[in-house]
């Protein structure tokens, strides 16, 4: 017996076995009736390094990335959304990351799987070193063919946040009939720009070599390793504009992990999905990808008045079919999706469409939900709660224009803040943190933190460049986590200002 959405359910499936040519519909929702059930660890196997389960090792990737639907992860990726749409403006819903668009290919599992190790940028452009020019050529095609598909997907996006933040700053009742065509013609074109990619990640698989077979298996076991074919590389075409370098680099790391991974993986999307348009992606970047979705969630849930509280547990009630029935559409989705690589003979378009729309349709369904319970929360609020909300948020989000005023004393505590997401306050590191405990930080190696599994890049660096951390070596790193060493599991981007790394050092000193 396995359990879903607190559902429990006989499964009479032995294993997955994946996508087969020969799978008709029956087979194909038993598939998918096997990846909902099993838990994301049963299914993709225990974390390779330790053999640690990464539920309990490893909080910050279960509650983004492992594919728990349950009411609990539910509960925070709507209370943390929330959050970030009350406090935030339509400027912050407009961001989105580079690969949040045709997200079908398995690389949120892969993050998952390899305990943050795995990045985008370095698979991206170790994927890009070991390319032949006419696998080049392929990718480069793929890029220039969805652009035009992709700048309709970003204006009907922008189109669908403007229903939504009327209702939350006016109230004005959201139009669900014109919703729902936007979001029909929304999915519709993201699904085209997955095909794209689809075929150009097969044509890359039909040319590849026994080599390149060997080296994509070794950096599936150990992403880490694709760093040395990654550095110093930049992912570019001869035929593409400048500006769409990081769009090629992103299909380049999502061919990777589709063709590296198992059907499964494709079944794994971000908690916060579907319905990604309240501007949680902007809080994750402007902390430099420091704010937890989990502590946020719980924070707020404390801001929030029983009443209040409950808009959001009743929301999660209502939303859960539909999130369930966009699950299993997905899942047919992704069955098209695999023939273009397995039999494209086999691809039927209209049924391809046809589910696009209904995911589409489902989608806005769990948008309006959430909409509506996020403008009952945000009209009911006192102004001191609303105080309060703002105050967590500059918690996350740091005003550079005050922190330029401050001396350096004053400078290094408010930046610390960003630090404090994954690695905790002063005296409050909790285990399963995604950051090891920084108290102490000067007494200890490099790499030597308590209870905390490094990656192999910031190994190498203590048998490199010294043991120990010194302002000279810390500000190098600062400067840029993943260009110092490239396979770490720090998320944090850097700090550019040398002034704010000097503060953050400083304040650093006083943690012995």
């Amino acid at each position: 017996m396995k359990t879903v959405y607190n559902q429990t359910v006989p499964c009479s499936v032995p294993e997955c076995t994946g996508y087969s040519q020969r799978f008709n519909r029956v087979q194909s929702l038993l598939c998918l009736l096997l990846c909902l059930l099993i838990s994301p660890v049963t299914a993709q196997g225990n974390r390779k390094k330790g053999g640690k389960d990464a539920r309990n090792s490893d909080t910050w990737s279960a509650e983004e990335y492992s594919g728990l639907r349950g009411e609990k992860e539910l509960q925070a990726a709507m209370a943390s959304k929330g959050f970030a749409w009350i406090t935030g403006s339509p400027a912050d819903n407009e961001k989105l990351s580079v690969g949040k668009n045709a997200q079908f290919f398995g690389f949120v599992a892969l993050r998952y799987q390899s305990g943050r190790a795995a990045n985008r940028g370095t698979l991206g452009r170790a994927m890009y070193a070991i390319a032949s020019e006419a696998q080049r050529d392929n990718m480069a095609r793929a890029v220039l063919a969805e652009k035009p598909t992709l700048t309709d997907w970003w204006a009907d996006r922008e189109e669908i946040l403007t229903l939504l933040e009327d209702h939350l700053y006016t109230g004005t009742p959201i139009n669900r009939e014109k919703l729902t065509e936007l979001g029909e013609r929304f999915s519709l074109l993201n699904s085209k720009v997955a095909i794209y990619e689809a075929r150009a990640y097969a044509d890359f698989e039909a040319l590849m070599g026994n080599k390149q077979k060997e080296l994509i298996k070794s950096w599936r076991a150990d992403a880490e390793s694709a760093g040395e074919y990654g550095k110093k590389i930049r992912v570019e075409a001869d035929t593409i504009d400048r500006e769409d370098f990081k769009q090629l680099e992103d299909l380049y790391a999502k061919a990777f992990a589709w063709l590296s991974g198992k059907p499964e993986d494709n079944e794994i999307i971000p908690i916060g999905q579907p319905a990604q348009f309240f501007g949680f992606v902007s809080i994750r970047h402007k902390s430099g990808h420091g704010a937890n979705r989990g502590k946020i969630a719980k924070d707020f849930y404390k801001i929030l008045q029983s009443e209040q509280q409950e808009y959001i547990n009743h929301a999660v009630k209502v939303q859960i079919p539909v999130v369930r029935e966009f699950l299993e559409t997905r899942h047919l989705f992704l069955y098209q999706l695999a023939s273009l690589r397995t039999n494209p003979d086999k691809f039927d378009t209209a049924e391809t469409d046809k589910l696009s729309r209904e995911m589409g349709r489902l989608e806005m369904e769990a948008a309006r939900i959430e909409a509506e319970a996020y403008r009952k929360i945000r009209v009911s609020m006192s102004d001191e709660q609303l105080e309060a909300a703002m105050k967590m948020r500059g918690e996350y989000i740091i005003d550079e224009s005050q922190v330029v005023a401050m001396d350096i004393e004053q400078r290094g505590a408010t930046l610390s803040i960003l630090c404090s997401g994954c690695h905790g306050r002063p005296g409050l590191h909790r285990n399963g943190m995604p950051g090891p405990d920084l108290d102490g930080f000067w007494n200890r190696s490099i790499a030597s933190g308590r209870g905390f599994d490094y990656s192999s890049a910031m190994k190498s660096i203590r048998s490199s460049r010294g043991p120990d951390w010194t302002p000279e070596l810390l500000d190098e790193y600062l400067a840029g986590p993943k260009k110092f060493a490239p396979g770490t599991k720090m998320e944090f981007q850097g700090f550019l200002n040398p002034d704010d790394r000097k503060a953050v050092i400083e304040h650093l000193k006083k943690t012995r």
